[in-house]
């Protein structure tokens, strides 16, 4: 079914069969179960159905990831810095013992965590290493997230204080639902928010942090840096423009590029589309290695809300029931 499909897509594992009765036909939604397609199961107590391949995917993850769980053969480890993690996680694991670690797994998904069960050596640790401040990668499920919430398995945190500058304390305060209240002053200007009460003037603003800002500040030219636009702010056109020489690279914030600039000019419209969230915003931060901006129009108000309010958009996925269900810690799925 293309609803299954498309919700798939966007990362869900079920949906609620109210929720596809009111979109869909329910002589559709029966021809599809009846076919095999489709399957209907119990999902948080009231009925739902799955892309049949899928289900079976999950329920098998599930089974071998809790399998590992009973034999110590399992864990997550989460924080912002991946040598932090790292470190974290010899710490813990007995001298000797070989571990195969999932890094970057906000990104991994039920068909990804299920070959690297398979492929598993024999006596090894599986970890899910991740920052789970990151928005979720494309394509089914929320594996380390499940994972970590089901508490089949140890989940280490890898804290550690942010760095001196004023860039990590931001990031650090971001993820923790915090809009940043300070920005550069001084020598440090490796974290500055620029409002503005137009998009013409964000356009004036962005063309001078390219042209004059950065490049004297950090010795980073305009084709050098990375300018990421929130759906509903300026067009790439508007950004290139005027410009001369190599323009910049210029992408969209949502769905950033596991890539790192050294300097980053994030633009925001003058209010939050569906697409910004707290996660999305936080990625485009950590493209950035040496600097910062935020030109937006949204007020400081709007982006303290947003910020507070808004993690990730949820997924709709059954691990955390199986996991229980396999472990032995929760009821019959029936």
């Amino acid at each position: 079914m293309e609803l299954l499909l498309a919700a798939s897509a966007a990362g869900h594992t079920v949906l609620p069969y109210e929720i596809v009765t009111r979109l869909c036909p329910a002589d559709a939604v029966g021809d599809a179960i009846d076919a095999g397609e489709v399957t209907e199961l119990p999902w948080r107590g009231a009925r739902a159905v799955a892309l049949t391949d899928l289900a079976e995917d999950e329920e098998l993850l599930a089974e071998g990831l809790a399998a590992l769980a009973a034999e110590n053969r399992l864990a997550v480890v989460t924080g912002s810095q991946p040598q932090a993690r790292r470190r974290k996680l010899d710490a813990a694991l007995p001298p000797g013992m070989p571990c195969v670690v999932l890094d970057d797994a906000h990104l991994t998904t039920v068909e990804d965590a299920a070959a690297a069960v398979e492929d598993l050596p024999e006596d090894a640790v599986l970890a899910f290493s991740l920052d789970h401040a990151l928005p979720l990668g494309p394509g089914p499920g929320a594996v380390a997230l499940d994972l970590a919430a089901s508490g089949v398995c140890p989940v280490l945190r890898a804290d550690e204080s942010p760095g001196p500058r004023l860039l990590d304390q931001a990031r650090e305060e971001v993820a923790a639902g915090r809009w940043p209240s300070g920005e550069g002053a001084g020598e440090d200007r490796s974290w500055v928010t620029v409002p503005v009460a137009s998009p013409d003037e964000a356009v004036r603003r962005v063309h001078q942090l390219l042209t004059t800002s950065i490049p004297r500040a950090f010795g980073v030219p305009a084709a050098e840096v990375g300018v990421l636009l929130a759906e509903g702010a300026l067009e790439p056109a508007q950004v290139v423009d005027g410009l001369d020489g190599t323009p910049p690279q210029v992408v969209p914030l949502a769905g950033v590029p596991a890539q790192a600039w050294r300097a980053v000019v994030i633009v925001l419209p003058g209010s939050a589309p569906a697409s910004l969230t707290r996660a999305v915003l936080y990625a485009g931060m950590r493209a950035g290695t040496e600097h910062v901006s935020v030109v937006h129009g949204m007020g400081t108000a709007a982006l303290t809300q947003l910020v507070a309010g808004t993690t990730d958009r949820p997924r709709r996925t059954r691990l955390v029931e199986l996991l229980h269900w396999a472990s032995g810690a929760g009821p019959a799925l029936v």
